[in-house]
């Protein structure tokens, strides 16, 4: 998946499938690496997008390294979001 395609479905709940055909259901983040001037994206199971959610409003800047794992964009081959 390219990164245009990608920002369509930042913080956004969903079914995320892998190149690998594993599926996982839960929240796609971006931030923004400032000593390395680059975007990273972090996948958040569902199981910890609500405590992420919590973390992020009391301004944990280090919750998507704790309740989540770095992703490699390109290692997605499909994103269905929830509504």
């Amino acid at each position: 998946m390219s990164t245009r395609e990608m920002q369509h479905f930042i913080y956004q709940n969903g079914l995320v499938t892998f190149i690998d055909g594993k599926s996982d259901e839960g929240m796609i983040v971006s931030r923004y690496n400032i000593p390395e001037a680059r975007i990273e994206y972090y996948f958040i199971p569902s199981v910890n997008v609500l405590a992420y959610q919590g973390a992020r409003a009391s301004h944990d800047m280090n919750a998507h390294k704790n309740l989540g794992s770095r992703l490699d964009i390109s290692s997605i081959i499909h994103v269905q979001t929830f509504n």
